[in-house]
């Protein structure tokens, strides 16, 4: 028997036993099609996630020099990100000095980019009759977008009138009913004596110290620029001010609060980190964003496996499925193969057969499994999001090596399914074969 009666006859067998081999391949289908959705879900859940922490710390690891942070008060935030740089946690004393030599030692290691020092922080601000205790960070605003990439400012580029200005995030200005109509000027010239007057809606901010030596109280005002949310504890939780008037307001003397290195590669990052946890000697408190992605990653696999392990359970009923279609059609077509044996039909030929016939039944299965996959997988995808009302943009991320690998294990399970109904059939004695309908 050649190649291609051999195929002959498993088409033959498929089409007259077509209700129950159908139901084996829907089995196997939804198996295939849940591994494949769900690996797709997955993928694009974490492309998702790392999209999004580059926008929050595009490339960026924070160094803050408090060595110890308090609990926040505010319910539900636990995680390192937020606690540090919350509006209403405490921060104790530093030990260890961030300064232009640090910097410098700092800038000359591999891998870093640029390093943008920072003042940190709490201040009161106060817009008309409205005021608020909150964090503030003094930073180099010719740098600010190195720290907020999304940054899209109208500040002035006369540095004597940019130095003035205030960026308020949405968080904090809604507080406080923030109006930043446009300013008034007068022959496009700014005077800088003149601010109040030029422009209305200014805002004064005062150190906690001056407030508490209300003697000594002066307020300063700024130009209040809006920011929209960007989803970062660290920017969404602090106004921005420039470096010299954060250092005036906040009374620092030459010791930065934070740093913001920015790393030119990915690759580099470990070791990076280490080295500076080894200049400081674990004494800082480092934010790395590829550390929090890495970790959510971790998460969303370990979710992604766990319900994965239910589409293979599914698989399995399909492998079951398989041992019972090829079993069963071996019992019913013992005299053909009776028939097939009394004509010169070998025990390969006959196991050749019933694996033919497994491997088919894979084929089909994987082949519409995987389709299945691709539909089903924007359908769990697009109904999640409609019934849970989120207006997030995920898609599903299909990758072709492991699309493959679950198409390859499913026609690998299905030809193990077969392997002993096959053999079963290929050891019947022909003279039993006929012996039992003559």
């Amino acid at each position: 028997m050649n190649f291609k009666e051999m195929l002959f006859l498993t088409y033959s067998s498929l089409k007259e036993r077509r209700t129950r081999n159908a139901l084996t391949i829907l089995m196997i289908v939804m198996g295939c099609g849940l591994l494949v959705s769900l690996s797709s879900l997955s993928q694009g859940l974490i492309n998702f996630v790392e999209q999004n922490f580059k926008k929050i710390l595009p490339n960026q690891i924070v160094v803050s020099n408090t060595d110890r942070i308090q609990e926040s008060s505010i319910e539900g935030i636990r995680n390192k990100l937020e606690v540090l740089f919350d509006q209403n946690v405490t921060l104790v004393e530093k030990n260890i000095p961030i300064n232009n030599d640090t910097i410098s030692y700092l800038q000359g290691l591999d891998g870093v980019q640029y390093i943008n020092p920072a003042y940190q922080g709490v201040v009161m601000i106060q817009y008309k009759n409205q005021s608020q205790v909150t964090n503030v960070l003094a930073v180099n605003f010719e740098n600010i977008t190195d720290i907020i990439p999304s940054i899209n400012l109208d500040l002035y580029q006369d540095n004597s009138s940019s130095v003035n200005h205030v960026i308020i995030p949405q968080k904090i200005a809604e507080k406080l009913f923030v109006n930043t109509s446009e300013p008034r000027k007068k022959d496009n010239q700014v005077d800088y004596f003149d601010f109040k007057t030029i422009y209305p809606n200014m805002v004064s901010i005062n150190g906690i110290r001056d407030i508490i030596d209300s003697s000594s109280a002066q307020s300063t005002l700024f130009v209040p620029s809006l920011l929209n949310s960007t989803g970062n504890p660290i920017i969404d939780n602090s106004i921005f001010i420039d470096i010299n008037n954060g250092k005036a307001i906040l009374q620092k003397k030459n010791d930065y609060d934070l740093l913001f290195i920015t790393y030119n590669d990915i690759d580099k990052v470990e070791s990076l980190v280490s080295q500076v946890q080894k200049y400081f000697n674990n004494q800082v408190t480092i934010l790395n964003s590829l550390e929090l992605v890495k970790n959510i990653t971790k998460f969303i696999i370990g979710i992604s496996t766990f319900i994965s392990s239910i589409a293979i359970i599914s698989l399995i009923v399909g492998s079951i499925g398989i041992i019972i279609t090829i079993y069963t059609s071996v019992v019913e077509r013992t005299r053909e193969i009776g028939i097939l044996k009394a004509l010169g039909g070998t025990n390969r030929v006959i196991l050749g057969m019933f694996l033919t016939e497994s491997i088919f039944l894979g084929i089909i299965g994987a082949f519409f499994g995987i389709i299945f996959g691709f539909i089903g997988a924007y359908l769990l995808l697009n109904g999640f999001l409609y019934f849970l009302n989120l207006p997030l943009s995920i898609h599903p991320v299909f990758n072709i090596i492991e699309i493959s690998k679950i198409g390859i294990v499913v026609i690998l399970l299905s030809i193990f399914s077969g392997l002993y109904p096959a053999y079963k059939g290929s050891k019947i004695s022909p003279v039993n074969a006929l012996s039992k309908f003559s």
